[in-house]
């Protein structure tokens, strides 16, 4: 991995310029490449995690929903006395 990490950066080595509204950057190509790689992964994974509280959260709701309904059912089978 390594190796490929290199050989990406070595390819990719020439400065590229950014303009930031009022800030303006020269960074290599290769480092402008993986910071946005980082920054999407970054993202991804904390929409991820929102979806995943979110699924959470309705299994929770379903789970309760369906034991007060056990609970229902079981007193509408009792015999009538």
């Amino acid at each position: 991995m390594v190796v490929l990490i290199a050989a990406f950066v070595s390819k990719n080595a020439e400065p590229v310029s950014i303009d930031l509204f009022l800030y303006q950057a020269s960074l290599p190509l290769a480092v402008l490449l993986l910071v946005a790689l980082f920054i999407g992964v970054v993202l991804g994974f904390m929409f991820n995690i929102v979806a995943l509280l979110s699924q959470k959260r309705k299994y929770y709701q379903l789970k309760n929903k369906k034991e007060t309904l056990h609970g229902l059912s079981g007193v509408l089978n009792e015999p009538d006395k």
